[in-house]
C-alpha cells in the first residue's frame, strides 16, 4: 500500500482491558496483525482468555502455527501470557489481550499507532508511537 496515496486509513480493536501496558513498536504490532491467522487468534483471546489449544481449535489453525502467531503477538505487547491456574498439577499458559481500544492511523508521515487501555486501578492509561 502506497501512504501517499491513502490520507487516513483507521482500523480499531475494542475490548475491557485488565491492565495498562504500553506497545513499544507500532511496526511489530502491524507486521502481527497483517496476518489472518494472527487476527483470528487476536480475536479468539479477546473474547476471554485462551490456551494455545484453544486457539487452535476455534480458529481452525494447526498448534505448531498457533503457537508461532501467539510468540508474535506477545512480542508485539497485543498479548499478555499467563498460568491458568487448575486444580491438577498441569498448568497451560493462556493468552488474553491487553488493550482498550487500539487504532492505526495511515498517512504520508507514516503509521501511527494511538491506544487506551483501562489500568487496574480502575484508571485510564495512554500512549501513541510513530513507526515510518
Amino acid at each position: 500500500m502506497n501512504t501517499s496515496s491513502v490520507s487516513a486509513v483507521e482500523q480499531s480493536l475494542t475490548r475491557n482491558s485488565r491492565r495498562s501496558h504500553v506497545l513499544s513498536d507500532p511496526s511489530s504490532a502491524l507486521s502481527a496483525l497483517s496476518d489472518g491467522d494472527s487476527r483470528r487468534i487476536l480475536a479468539a483471546c479477546d473474547e476471554a482468555p485462551r490456551t494455545a489449544q484453544e486457539c487452535a481449535e476455534l480458529c481452525d489453525v494447526p498448534l505448531s502455527t498457533v503457537y508461532r502467531k501467539l510468540d508474535l503477538l506477545t512480542e508485539a505487547s497485543l498479548l499478555d501470557e499467563r498460568l491458568r491456574v487448575q486444580t491438577a498439577t498441569h498448568h497451560p499458559r493462556e493468552f488474553a489481550t491487553n488493550f482498550d481500544t487500539l487504532s492505526f492511523s495511515f498517512d504520508d508521515a507514516g503509521v501511527s499507532l494511538a491506544f487506551r487501555q483501562v489500568a487496574t486501578d480502575g484508571g485510564e492509561d495512554g500512549a501513541e508511537g510513530r513507526s515510518r
